[in-house]
């Protein structure tokens, strides 16, 4: 099975594309930044995100994707933008017909680490050590891959064990 992992930003979105090789066994297949332009409007942004993220799933044809949820912290204002953008990455997921799961960033580093307040720096250990990725990858590509591989955990509970609610559908 293979996963996108996505980690929402106006600025810099980043993505990671893994796959299951056997049981606790993964893959990366793919990883990068989608980058906009502070200079250009919010819409010319948001397409381009969108259009840069069709590219990525024509290319490696993910079968789920993974994607970090809503939160609100010190600026409302970064967060509304990043809302924006999950909205466009959304809509880019959808029109592939691709399962989406939302993890907070709790969430996502207990799945990874073991413990929900680890550091940036842990989650890129983990991330790189899992993936057995030698060269460094900048935090929104970490949290990316970290989000693909909570999804692929997920995905494989859910065929091993059954349907089960997503985390979208609540």
């Amino acid at each position: 099975m293979r996963v996108i992992g996505i980690d929402p930003g106006l600025s810099a979105t980043g993505y990671g594309v893994v796959e299951s090789t056997g049981i606790n066994s993964y893959a990366s297949i793919a990883y990068g930044t989608i980058r906009t332009s502070s200079k250009k409007d919010i819409a010319s942004r948001l397409f381009s995100i969108y259009k840069d993220l069709q590219g990525v799933m024509e290319a490696y044809a993910p079968d789920a994707a993974g994607i970090e949820s809503v939160f609100v912290g010190k600026d409302p204002k970064n967060h509304l933008r990043i809302g924006e953008a999950r909205g466009a990455i959304l809509v880019a997921l959808k029109e592939h017909g691709i399962d989406v799961y939302e993890f907070s960033p709790l969430q996502v580093k207990k799945a990874i680490t073991g413990y929900g307040a680890a550091e940036k720096a842990q989650v890129c250990f983990m991330v790189s050590r899992l993936l057995n990725i030698r060269s460094v990858v900048n935090e929104h590509v970490a949290d990316a891959l970290a989000i693909a591989l909570s999804a692929l955990n997920q995905c494989v509970l859910e065929q091993r064990y059954g349907q089960h609610d997503r985390v979208t559908s609540r």
